[in-house]
This record gives structure tokens, sequence and C-alpha cells, in this order.
């Protein structure tokens, strides 16, 4: 039977490489629902979090979800805040830093999924 419902319980957490004091749940990928064309994290950055400078081949954005922060795109940075929407294009460096005094939460979209 397909599955097309995940409960947050049942998500798979980590910690993506160069994230510090950050946790991110897998809340839709290939492993628990099958879906090929994209994938769905959460990612929660704790007060003074961030994730350093990366780059990947696939494209991703963001939705604000809670806090706000910084998010570095190349050599531009941009405040955000709850509510805003995020695109990073792929190749290009792009970083995440809660600047905020409540936790920071990233929905995060990847395209193709990684």
């Amino acid at each position: 039977m397909a599955k097309y419902v995940v409960s947050i319980d049942e998500t798979r957490t980590f910690v993506p490489p160069g994230h510090v004091k950050c946790t991110t749940r897998a809340l839709l990928e290939e492993a628990n629902v099958g879906c090929k064309n994209f994938s769905m994290f959460r990612s929660e950055f704790d007060v003074g979090g961030i994730a350093e400078p990366h780059t990947h081949p696939f494209e991703q954005a963001y939705y604000v979800l809670r806090g706000e922060g910084i998010i570095t795109i190349g050599d531009q940075e941009f405040k955000v805040k709850e509510g805003d929407s995020v695109y990073c294009p792929p190749n290009i460096s792009h970083a995440v830093k809660n600047t905020g005094n409540e936790p920071l939460w990233l929905l995060v979209v990847n395209a193709p999924p990684k």
C-alpha cells in the first residue's frame, strides 16, 4: 500500500554536515513515501545556529516557518523572518544563521531530492 502521510514521530532526524546547533527532520523523501522528484525537510536552528557556506548541484527552496535570521546566497545577505521564501540556485554558495532570540525553523525543499 502506498504511503501518503508521515507523522512527525516517524521522521528521520539528522545533523547535516557543516550545520551547528541544528537538527533536520526528513519529512518527505524516497525512503518514507517514495517521492522521486523532490524531498522536503524541516531544519530547526537553535539560537546562534548556523549552516556554513556550502554548495550542491540541485535547487533548494526555504520557507521560514518560525524565527528570523540571515541567509547568504553568493555574496548577498538577506534578512529573513517568518513567512519569507528563499530560492537557492544549484552550485551557488549559500549559508544560514539564526540571528534571533528563538529557534529558526526552515521548511526545505530539494529538487531533485538529495
